[in-house]
């Protein structure tokens, strides 16, 4: 990443005055400080001696996408509804956790798709949240991770 920021500089940056003109982009900036306040936090802790950094993905669905990308990405497993982030670290016999972000804006809400998700995701026996905000990531994320003492 071009911009490291230590961890109270990104805390700092995400509990600011907001700017005169909103982010033109602001679930993919939200998003941006979840995977960067994860990799602070979490990235260089172990398990088997394996970073367990690694094991937070996102799967890049959104976007806009030519009719013929968006087949080919359909056709390699792209699924509606898929969460923004996976957390593939099994807790306490919970086996992942879905966390899908939505923004502060007006209307932001999920998908007919994404709460199809999170009903298959939790009968599964899988955990999914909804968060807004960086916080509500961190809490998330900290209250998932806390049984494994890492």
């Amino acid at each position: 990443m071009a911009d490291k920021l230590t961890f109270e500089e990104l805390l700092a940056r995400a509990n600011a005055s907001p700017k005169r003109r909103p982010p033109a982009h602001p679930e993919e900036d939200l998003q941006k400080a979840c995977c960067q306040w994860y990799d602070l936090q979490w990235g260089e802790r172990r398990i088997n001696g394996v970073k367990i950094g690694r094991l937070l993905h996102h799967s890049p669905n959104g976007g806009k996408r030519s009719k013929k990308e968006a087949a080919r990405f359909k056709a390699m497993g792209t699924r509606a509804g898929f969460p923004d982030f996976w957390l593939g670290i099994p807790v306490n016999g919970c086996p992942y956790l879905c966390v899908e972000l939505k923004t502060l804006n007006k209307g932001s809400g999920q998908s007919e798709n994404q709460r199809d998700y999170e009903r298959l995701v939790t009968a599964m026996g899988a955990r999914y949240v909804v968060v807004r905000t960086l916080q509500e990531f961190i809490n998330a994320v900290n209250d998932y991770l806390a049984p494994l003492r890492l």
